[in-house]
């Protein structure tokens, strides 16, 4: 099996007119067999970066998202995920509001599967850095996931549980400092086979991107998905989240169809967004206190005279963008026909989340009497 691997280099590096792509096997193999010893971790990074300078092909990252699919625990399926909800990208400034809207869900008796790497790109605000903040349990196996699924519908997974190839990965992105087609693969991994997952991206055209390698993930894979729905758009910064001070346009992608929705703005012309991000960064201390303001009150409350109008501001914005998010989710899921239905559900899941908190404080307080 080394002489085989060896020639997937071979392929890659041949010269201007002998070089080629892989093929999905053969992008596959690129991981499966460096996971099992076959490749070395210089033939690997040779590989990576020969597909980095000539330009991914589709098959090529599919290949690659099904090979770390197949380094995981099998067990990973057996959760019973409804909701694969990817998180790599991060955020430069701003807080994790998509954790918000992902509590809503799991209120509503979805079961959220949210997964990360907060080692990568660690200058940017990863979600597994706020979930405790939240009471989102973190977990680090199947079976542990499978209990916090079964008990409050929503858990965080570090990627590195996931398979060892993630550290891999990454321990190779920081030695050579080049991006490769890893970071968009790992986007596309659905560990626990869950009907419905996110895709995100920042760059433009990078959603028939996805699309593409949904489609060939799903024409090659021995699971059943001709069910599965993946939502694909275009998220803050890059994260799972969407942005509600622009037009948000949703590629939802099955098996057999395709199907692009337009998410309206929700904030038209807020001001002072760079100024309130500015002193989010100065007071990430304060992360703690201002995602569970804003889960138990609804708003964010000053600390002074002085705060009010930038709370009120940033209230607003972390509101629209949990509502945007929701909205999102009830069209992908077919829980609306319309967005302008799927808005009027995601207001009133956020407003029944309010009494879902008021009769968890009374519960609390009862038990302690």
């Amino acid at each position: 099996m080394q002489r085989e691997y060896q020639q997937l280099v071979k392929a890659l590096g041949r010269g201007a007119k002998g070089a080629r792509s892989l093929t999905l096997e053969e992008a596959r193999f690129l991981v499966t067999g460096f996971h099992h010893g076959y490749g070395t971790r210089a033939q690997l990074a040779a590989s990576l970066m020969l597909m980095r300078v000539r330009g991914e092909s589709i098959a090529e990252i599919a290949g690659v998202a099904l090979g770390i699919q197949s380094t995981m625990d099998p067990l990973w399926q057996t959760v019973g995920a409804s909701i694969d909800w990817p998180c790599y990208a991060g955020k430069r400034d701003m807080l994790p509001w998509l954790l918000l809207a992902a509590k809503v869900l799991a209120g509503e008796g979805e079961r959220v599967l949210l997964h990360g790497d907060p080692h990568s790109l660690s200058h940017r605000r990863h979600i597994g850095n706020f979930v405790a903040s939240l009471g989102i349990p973190i977990v680090t196996s199947p079976e542990s996931a499978k209990l916090a699924l079964d008990r409050v519908g929503i858990c965080y997974l570090d990627a590195d549980c996931l398979t060892p190839v993630v550290a891999k990965f990454r321990a190779l992105h920081q030695e050579l400092g080049l991006r490769s087609l890893f970071q968009t693969a790992i986007r596309c991994c659905n560990p626990s086979s869950a009907p419905m997952s996110l895709r995100s991206y920042f760059h433009p055209g990078l959603d028939d991107v996805h699309a593409q390698v949904a489609k060939a993930m799903m024409g090659s894979s021995t699971e059943h998905q001709s069910e599965h729905n993946i939502g694909i758009f275009k998220g803050v910064q890059g994260e799972t989240e969407v942005n509600p001070r622009i037009a948000t346009e949703l590629l939802i992608v099955t098996a057999k169809t395709q199907q692009r929705l337009l998410i309206s703005t929700r904030l038209i012309g807020m001001v002072g967004v760079n100024s309130l991000v500015s002193k989010a960064r100065c007071d990430a201390e304060q992360a703690e206190i201002l995602l569970n303001d804003l889960w138990c009150l609804g708003e964010l409350e000053p600390l002074n005279a002085e705060q009010k109008e930038d709370c009120n501001k940033l209230s607003q914005l972390a509101t629209a963008s949990v509502l945007s998010t929701l909205s999102m989710i009830y069209l992908l899921k077919g829980r609306s026909r319309c967005v302008e239905e799927s808005d009027k559900l995601a207001l009133n899941a956020w407003q029944g989340r309010v009494r879902q908190v008021t009769e968890t404080s009374k519960n609390i307080e009862l038990g302690g009497s």
